[in-house]
């Protein structure tokens, strides 16, 4: 019954009524996204967040949609606790697999055992709310979204998620405090 409600939740979330895109969009050197498919709706990728939460437990850590070989669907990190569960969701199916070590994206790589985990779970702002402040603050949907690299520096008062935002056919940056909720001015200055 809970893979059947989470298919749901999620496949609801991809549906696809608006003008769709054909273009990769590049998030970082070592990460592009391809956004063929995307619904070009604003609250999209928050409803999708707060559906993963609320069905398999846990915090979003990040999250792209990518249409992989003409499936779209979305690319998960999700913690639980000290637990770091990569994920894939298609549109067809909607039910959520786990990626085996394989077959993990490059831009997931990285996660396991890093402080990064752990500046999620400590985030007092869930990732579903800043997401949604950095499309109201540019007016435009967001096709990727997790914690900065940067908010597991030791050194680093800034702590934040960093959103991409689907904005005249560009990938368009902001950053959103993961304690205050508040957009920062330069989102330049945190990294992927």
């Amino acid at each position: 019954m809970r893979a059947l409600l989470l298919a749901l939740a999620i496949s609801s979330s991809l549906a696809v009524g608006a003008p769709t895109f054909a273009q990769t969009l590049t998030v970082n050197p070592n990460f592009s996204i391809d956004v063929t498919g995307f619904s070009g709706d604003a609250n999209t990728l928050p409803t999708a967040v707060s559906n993963i939460e609320s069905m398999v437990g846990g915090r979003v850590a990040a999250i792209a949609y990518n249409n992989v070989a003409g499936t779209p669907g979305y690319g998960v990190i999700l913690t639980q606790g000290s637990n770091v569960r990569l994920m894939r969701i298609d549109k067809p199916g909607g039910q959520a697999v786990d990626i085996s070590q394989a077959s993990t994206p490059s831009w997931m790589l990285n996660w396991r055992n890093q402080r990064r985990a752990a500046a999620v779970e400590a985030a007092k702002v869930p990732l579903a709310d800043a997401i949604r402040t950095a499309e109201a603050q540019e007016g435009a949907p967001a096709v990727v979204a997790g914690i900065a690299r940067s908010a597991s520096n030791p050194t680093s008062d800034v702590h934040a998620y960093m959103v991409g935002l689907l904005k005249s056919g560009a990938l368009h940056p902001v950053a959103v405090d993961s304690k205050s909720g508040m957009v920062i001015a330069n989102p330049e200055a945190l990294t992927w």
